[in-house]
């Protein structure tokens, strides 16, 4: 088995250039469909003593619209 392992970043990058290479458009997702699949970095964030109201600011920083109150819904 290959033990080669790649990061998040190539990843989305890949997946990102195979769907404009099938003509596809930009794909798009809801706050709560972006709250879960993020789900492993925002408990991470709370065990490290992040508020779900300070996580939900950091979304703000990256443009990201979510509110304490859906990250709270986030268990």
């Amino acid at each position: 088995m290959d033990e080669r392992s790649y990061s998040a970043e190539q990843v989305a990058v890949a997946a990102r250039e195979l769907r404009e290479a099938a003509g596809g458009g930009e794909e798009r997702f809801s706050a709560e469909q972006v709250l879960q699949m993020l789900g492993d970095e925002v408990r991470l964030l709370r065990e490290r003593g992040f508020t779900d109201e300070r996580i939900a600011d950091l979304f703000t920083g990256f443009d990201i619209q979510v509110t304490a109150s859906q990250v709270s819904d986030l268990r």
